[in-house]
Order: structure tokens, then C-alpha cells, then sequence
């Protein structure tokens, strides 16, 4: 009986050490990964932000222009807030580039992370070329739009480039 209490009690002993020593290792690896979150840099274009063009629609202005308009969605991908984002939009069908526009989006409150904001850009028709002009009247014509030459500028002022 003398020797069970024994074999009980160090068993006992050897079980609360064992579980201490593997909860030691639990609480360093998350402040590990918790260093490794606050230390990750957002240090490309595509790790900060998000440009998608999700529609396009022919109108006509108030003066009679006729206009093709694209829908653009702006997301913030990164972990700081955005307060300057600039590219050129190249309009591609059929393996050509058939538009081209520089693009600056000058926010008035930042765009923070993981927010994201619609935006219409309308592109008057006088300003594409005429043997280009059927590929965006037909709504069936496939149009990609490529994001270019991006800059972001943080709400600190640093500024990533993708040239």
C-alpha cells in the first residue's frame, strides 16, 4: 500500500511537470508569432492594396456625351490606412491595348485595412480611339483592365512603387 501512495503520488508529480513543461513552449511560440505579425511590413504593391474593375455600362451625360463607365472596387490589403493610390488602367481586348488612363485616387479620409470603396470612372468616348470605340459599345466584348505602374502612399507618407 506504502509503495502504491508512492508510485501515485510521483505519478501524479510527473504528469503536473510534464503538463507545465508543454504549456511553456505553447506561450513562446505565440509571442514568437506575435512578434513575427507586428513585424511583418507590407513591402509590395499587392500585399497593400487591391484593384478590381467589377462592371461596365454605356450612359449618357447631361450634355449628351456619351460615356462608358467602369466600376471599380479599391480594397486596402494592407495593415496601415491609405491616403494616396496612383496607376494607369490599360484597357486590353483581343491581346491589345485599345484605352489607356493614368489614374489618381486622392482619398479625403483614409482608406483603412481591409476597407475597401467603390469607384465609377467614366470615360467619355471622344477620348478613345475611333477603331477601338466598337470594342466598348458591345457590352459582350470581353475588355480586361490591367492595374499598372501602381503607387501607394501610406497615411505616414512612406510610398511603395511597382514599376
Amino acid at each position: 500500500m506504502k509503495n502504491l501512495k508512492l508510485f501515485i503520488t510521483v505519478s501524479m508529480a510527473s504528469l503536473f511537470l510534464a503538463m507545465n513543461t508543454f504549456a511553456a513552449p505553447t506561450k513562446a511560440s505565440s509571442k514568437t508569432t506575435s512578434k513575427k505579425e507586428a513585424a511583418t511590413e507590407v513591402n509590395s504593391i499587392s500585399q497593400a492594396v487591391s484593384i478590381d474593375v467589377e462592371d461596365r455600362q454605356l450612359m449618357i451625360d447631361n450634355n449628351g456625351q456619351a460615356l462608358v463607365v467602369f466600376k471599380y472596387v479599391v480594397t486596402n490589403t494592407g495593415n496601415k490606412p491609405i491616403s494616396n493610390i496612383q496607376w494607369i488602367s490599360a484597357y486590353v481586348s483581343k491581346r491589345e491595348v485599345i484605352h489607356s488612363q493614368n489614374m489618381q485616387l486622392e482619398l479625403e479620409s483614409n482608406l483603412m485595412p481591409g476597407k475597401s470603396i467603390t469607384i465609377n470612372l467614366q470615360i467619355p468616348f471622344v477620348q478613345i480611339d475611333e477603331k477601338f470605340r466598337s470594342a466598348f459599345t458591345d457590352l459582350q466584348s470581353k475588355i480586361d483592365v490591367y492595374s499598372i505602374d501602381r503607387i501607394v502612399r501610406f497615411n505616414d507618407k512612406k510610398e511603395l512603387h511597382e514599376r
